[in-house]
């Protein structure tokens, strides 16, 4: 599988990020054996970067395929560590030492390649989240040095959520990468995204087929049968834009999958796309999709300026 350098950093990562956000919660899941398959399936594709959490209750089965897996040590890990936590009073030093440490045991890796950072508060907003911010951020950037130090972790990432505070945590020298959902429906972080250019660093996409609307298996919400998650209203707009996209841009029209899954790799500084796969079979054709895909400005700007950015 092509590999491409996050900008900023010494990371040379598979385009494709196997993330597990789905997989199997316990010995017991009827799905296990698939999960383990596509685990190792995407490893033998050629997939070098893992994206995984605590929060996901899936680790235990990733260790169960790292632990003895002769390519173990050739694996780079991004973890998602959110500190403070939502009901977390301020940022706690020792709190993200032991995410790390508790990834560095289950993942059985001697460093975690890429820290995505993530501050939560309540209410949701800019408006607790950007003083949060300012009042936590060189205390983040002190302690993951200390850690990058102690040879436990590489580079640090920014998962904001939201335009303004990827802006404003973008500008602070600690962050070297972002991490974001981008695909042709969801791009709010174009801006960023290109400034980070403009500095030399990249970014990571995540939630590339928005859900499943952005895939070849439902042309419109109403080919949603009733009762699946995508029926809900909330949907509509979603497969509005989506069918918006199809009619004006003949890539997206002759597959919506493989195109979405390429979409984020046409941006130059996009190294890497974080996908759920949870079959070989999604393993096959995802790493099929993304085989000879190269940057393509123009569509990007096609693409945003028909969805107005």
């Amino acid at each position: 599988m092509e590999k491409r350098i996050i900008s900023g950093t010494d990371l040379e990562v598979s385009v494709i990020c196997y993330g597990p956000m789905r997989i199997a919660q316990s010995q017991d899941d009827p799905d296990l054996p698939v999960h383990l398959r596509a685990m190792h399936a995407a490893i033998d594709h050629g997939i070098n970067f893992i994206h995984s959490s605590y929060e996901y209750g899936v680790r235990w089965m990733m260790h169960e395929v790292l632990k003895d897996h002769p390519e173990r040590h050739n694996l780079l890990h991004v973890i998602k560590a959110p500190v403070p936590d939502w009901d977390d009073p301020d940022f706690d030093a020792a709190k993200l030492e032991l995410i790390i440490d508790d990834a560095l045991r289950d993942l059985c890796t001697d460093r975690i390649a890429m820290v995505q950072w993530m501050w939560r508060c309540r209410p949701h907003d800019e408006e607790h989240r950007l003083p949060l911010l300012a009042n936590i951020h060189d205390k983040v950037a002190e302690t993951f040095e200390q850690l990058r130090q102690k040879g436990k972790v590489g580079h640090l990432a920014c998962f904001p959520y939201f335009p303004e505070s990827a802006a404003t945590a973008m500008a602070h020298p600690a962050e070297e990468a972002l991490i974001a959902y981008y695909n042709p429906l969801e791009m709010e972080m174009s801006p960023v995204i290109d400034t980070l250019n403009d500095d030399g660093r990249g970014f990571l996409a995540i939630r590339p087929l928005y859900e499943g609307v952005l895939t070849d298996r439902y042309a419109s919400h109403a080919d949603v049968p009733e009762g699946h998650r995508l029926a809900k209203e909330k949907y509509a707009d979603a497969f509005n834009a989506r069918q918006k996209l199809a009619e004006a841009i003949p890539e997206a029209a002759d597959g919506m999958t493989r195109f979405a899954i390429r979409f984020p790799l046409m941006s130059a500084n996009c190294a890497s796309v974080i996908v759920g796969l949870n079959s070989e079979e999604q393993v096959v054709e995802i790493c099929d999709h993304v085989a000879g895909v190269t940057p393509d400005p123009d569509t990007v700007s096609r693409v945003r300026a028909l969805m107005g950015h």
